[in-house]
């Protein structure tokens, strides 16, 4: 251990030899330093990503609110249905399926919002109230499967927003016929 601290202090004599060791040190700080801004951006990069994807997923989830409270209105007799619920309702849905597709290409299928079948079966159901409104046939059939649909989003919007229960909770259960309130204890 002696000879190679008597090395050292040989070696750092040589003004060349301090030169040599005060830019590898400066270079190293340098390279930290390069290594903290790159892990900090990133970080930034990470975040920001996370959160627009987080407000491209509530903007779809929005527009599919939109769309359930636009079609709770379709048996209303005071709304005209052809020309004015539906072209709403297709409005919501296709700024809903633009959104969803953006995150599907840009992110990959787990962060879309609505899955390849849903969408298939929004077009579908849409075709069908335009095929009945052409051909002036009934649209009861369309109505069944935007409603199957729109039946689908509730659940997706309730999946989401609902909190979540307290298995410690008891449950109030009301009876429409009598009236009366029963509890049922927590599982």
């Amino acid at each position: 251990m002696e000879q190679f601290k008597a090395k050292l202090a040989a070696w750092t004599k040589n003004k060349a030899h301090k030169k040599v060791i005060i830019i590898v040190l400066a270079a190293a700080l340098v390279l930290i330093i390069c290594m903290c801004i790159s892990i900090h951006m990133r970080a930034n990069i990470h975040k920001k990503y996370s959160a627009t994807v987080a407000q491209m997923q509530e903007q779809t989830y929005q527009n599919l609110i939109g769309m359930t409270e636009l079609f709770a209105r379709v048996e209303d007799p005071a709304v005209d249905v052809r020309y004015k619920l539906i072209p709403e309702l297709k409005a919501q849905y296709t700024a809903a399926a633009a959104v969803n597709s953006v995150l599907a290409n840009a992110c990959g299928e787990k962060k879309a919002v609505l899955s390849p079948e849903q969408i298939a079966a929004f077009d579908a159901a849409f075709e069908a109230y335009a095929t009945a409104y052409r051909t002036n046939a009934a649209t009861g059939l369309a109505q069944a499967d935007m409603a199957a649909c729109i039946e689908e989003i509730q659940e997706m919007i309730h999946d989401r927003y609902a909190p979540p229960r307290d298995p410690n909770e008891d449950v109030v259960i009301i009876d429409a016929s009598s009236g009366q309130i029963q509890k049922e204890a927590a599982q």
